[in-house]
């Protein structure tokens, strides 16, 4: 029974040995889906660009397009992107690598956390002018809130620009 339990439970975790692929999914923005259409749109503009995919296939409404490096990755995203417009959403992904007859048989590799991968690469733009803009106003309302409570009398606080 030992036995028996140890294979199986070595057989479901075979997939972890596989990995994931870097792939670029394409969904449908507002409701729009993914069709066939769409993935020999996508096909061609692999082409053109001269981006070999490992696979390109249209999967429960949704275009995954596999990759073998995360370079290729980018640089078909950036080709997609320019192709498909603001109906679809071309999103950066990895998609297992697990083989068809582990599939079949829902063996799927284990899900990691941000902390196992190695983290997240996040950018955030900013809008450093408003930002600024928004705390010289709270630091105004702050020194007038300090003034009051501390009895100190004042005309006026305010935000004087300078040129320079």
């Amino acid at each position: 029974m030992l036995i028996v339990v140890i294979v199986i439970g070595l057989l479901y975790a075979l997939p972890n040995l596989f990995g994931e692929d870097p792939a670029v999914q394409i969904t449908g923005a507002r409701g729009v889906a993914a069709s066939e259409q769409t993935l020999i749109q996508v096909q061609k503009t692999l082409q053109e660009e001269k981006i070999t995919a490992k696979s390109v296939a249209l999967e429960e409404g949704a275009i995954l397009a596999r990759f073998d490096s995360t370079d290729t990755q980018l640089r078909a995203r950036e080709a997609l992107m320019g192709v498909m417009g603001d109906k679809y959403v071309v999103a950066l992904n990895l998609a297992p690598a697990t083989p068809r007859w582990l599939a079949a048989i829902h063996a799927e590799p284990m899900k990691l956390g941000l902390d196992l991968r190695g983290g997240v690469h996040f950018l955030m733009e900013v809008d450093m002018d408003t930002a600024l803009g928004k705390l010289q106003e709270q630091n105004i309302d702050s020194l007038r809130s300090d003034l009051r409570e501390k009895g100190i009398p004042y005309t006026t606080v305010r935000k004087e620009t300078t040129t320079a």
